[in-house]
């Protein structure tokens, strides 16, 4: 099992919390080996955010983009990604990460309790200790 903290601002938190948001659109992306199963524990970050570990989802596949997308495709992205078409012109390229089974944790984790001191920019790998933590917190 891979565990992946990932550092996402409100509102885009809210929309896959809900699971409104099934594409998470990153610059780069997880070495993943064929057949591994990866968490993605969601770290609230920026302008109005609670700035803790808010819940957890399942990344079931990843895509590159390379080029902007067009017709349903392009469609499809900005509904299930929750950007404009704007948004991911500027953005290219990168890689849409598929999320799915968001969980909300029942209280907001500090990243003190995992031994962090500052969140990743985008992303980081955390070790299986840390994702017991958290695993136990989404538990009670």
């Amino acid at each position: 099992m891979i565990n992946i903290l990932l550092s996402v601002r409100r509102p885009f938190s809210g929309f896959i919390m809900d699971g409104q948001k099934t594409w998470e659109l990153r610059k780069n992306k997880p070495c993943i080996p064929h057949g591994e199963h990866v968490t993605l524990w969601l770290y609230e970050s920026g302008k109005d955010g609670e700035w803790a570990v808010i819940g957890k989802c399942r990344m079931v596949s990843y895509v590159a983009l390379r080029h902007m997308p067009f017709g349903d495709a392009l469609d499809l992205l900005i509904r299930e990604a929750c950007v404009t078409e704007e948004h991911i012109r500027a953005y290219l390229p990168c890689y849409a990460w598929g999320i799915q089974d968001p969980v909300k944790l029942p209280s907001l984790v500090l990243l003190s309790s995992i031994g962090l001191t500052r969140p990743p920019q985008s992303w980081q790998y955390i070790t299986d200790e840390q994702a017991a933590i958290l695993e136990r917190r989404a538990s009670e």
